[in-house]
């Protein structure tokens, strides 16, 4: 008597998850990927720390990590 109700609850259970994946509306196959645009890594020419280029900041013709880099090694070549 067991068996068969176990038996019944894992065909209902099949058919339920069978119909959720049928119907759930993502109709992509899992195998396409979204495409990133690849950007370049640059170093700061404070730490040397490689970031993306467009999360640094360029200050006298050179590239840092932060806008506090910038202003360091700015501040160092004014003494």
């Amino acid at each position: 008597m067991i068996i068969r109700l176990l038996l019944l609850f894992l065909i209902v259970w099949f058919l339920f998850w069978l119909l959720k994946k049928q119907f759930s509306g993502d109709s992509s196959p899992k195998t396409e990927t979204k495409t990133e645009e690849l950007e370049d890594m640059v170093a700061c020419s404070y730490c040397g720390t490689h970031v993306p280029e467009s999360l640094g900041v360029r200050a006298a013709d050179k590239f840092y990590c932060c806008q506090q880099h910038a202003d360091l090694d700015t501040h160092e070549k004014d003494k």
